[in-house]
């Protein structure tokens, strides 16, 4: 048998294998693609809790570092911490700052509220607080929770006070 030298053309098996590395390349690009869509919500949901948590732990570790005396955990129903805040040499005139969890339309916000009558807030979507105070050393230790979505994020702080007790009057 002879072969024509003049037909042009691929044979079966080099088609086949285009065919397959084809697939496979696409196949590939499907499922990363498919990958991404499904994440990115939830990288979104996690950025976003994570942020609030940051932010939350900032304000709070800020606080706590420039408060002076007795840390209040739960002092009153709703208020999650309050602390005292030195504004001169006399404890008369110390600040205090509440941070307290708020619904407001649903939605649980964690507020700072001063004794000069500035409120602030501070973080979103809050679903879980904890503090402990040692007073021997002068040290808070709390967690902040937030929940966006479906996604929590919690982190813990320290924060120790800088200034030493205030004198007893």
């Amino acid at each position: 048998m002879k072969l024509k030298t003049t037909e042009k053309g691929f044979t079966m098996v080099e088609l086949l294998v285009g065919l397959s590395i084809a697939a496979f390349v696409v196949g590939a690009a499907s499922m990363t693609t498919i990958t991404m869509m499904r994440l990115t919500p939830q990288n979104n949901n996690w950025t976003v809790a994570l942020r609030q948590v940051q932010n939350a732990g900032y304000w709070i570790s800020r606080d706590a570092q420039m408060s002076r005396g007795e840390v209040l955990i739960d002092p009153v129903p709703g208020t999650f911490l309050t602390l005292t805040l030195p504004q001169d040499q006399d404890p008369v005139n110390d600040m205090t700052v509440n941070y307290e969890l708020q619904n407001i339309n649903g939605v649980t916000w964690l507020i700072r509220t001063a004794s000069t009558g500035g409120q602030t807030a501070i973080a979103t979507d809050i679903s879980g607080t904890d503090a402990d105070y040692d007073p021997d050393i002068g040290t808070l230790t709390f967690t902040i929770t937030a929940t966006q979505g479906d996604i929590p994020v919690t982190r813990e702080y320290e924060a120790t006070q800088r200034l030493a007790p205030a004198p007893a009057p």
